[in-house]
């Protein structure tokens, strides 16, 4: 079960929530590629996809851990990431959801840094007064 969760940045095609479970931190990520996912990025062996069967957008949840995701804490966050974007897969697009072990505060500002062009701490306190952070 999940202890606590918050969002702790959201721009425009960005999402950052911090979650704690039993005392172990995570970060979780949600980003809008917003493009069609490549074959490559679905990790699926000799799979083949058609055309057709692609979905109009791509959304990548990433999920970041110090160390290995705990097997008891895989399902809770999953579900959460599930419910973060069920609308989104409704709306037919592609979400995909991966674990990454690697400092939470290092993978997002690398992902901010390539996105953007900025690290989370060049973010003005002012920004953060409002919902939206762009």
């Amino acid at each position: 079960m999940i202890d606590y969760f918050e969002r702790t940045l959201r721009l425009t095609d960005l999402e950052v929530w911090t979650i704690r479970i039993q005392r172990v931190h995570y970060s979780l990520v949600i980003v809008d590629e917003r493009r069609k996912v490549a074959v490559e990025e679905l990790d699926i062996a000799d799979f083949i996809i058609y055309e057709d069967e692609q979905r109009t957008n791509y959304v990548s949840v990433s999920i970041y851990s110090e160390s290995d995701v705990q097997d008891g804490h895989i399902e809770p966050l999953a579900d959460l990431a599930k419910q973060l974007t069920e609308h989104l897969a409704l709306a037919h697009c592609d979400v995909i959801t991966k674990f990454y072990t690697e400092q939470p505060e290092i993978a997002i500002d690398r992902l901010l840094i390539e996105k953007y062009g900025y690290k989370l701490a060049d973010i003005s306190l002012e920004k953060l007064w409002h919902l939206n952070q762009d």
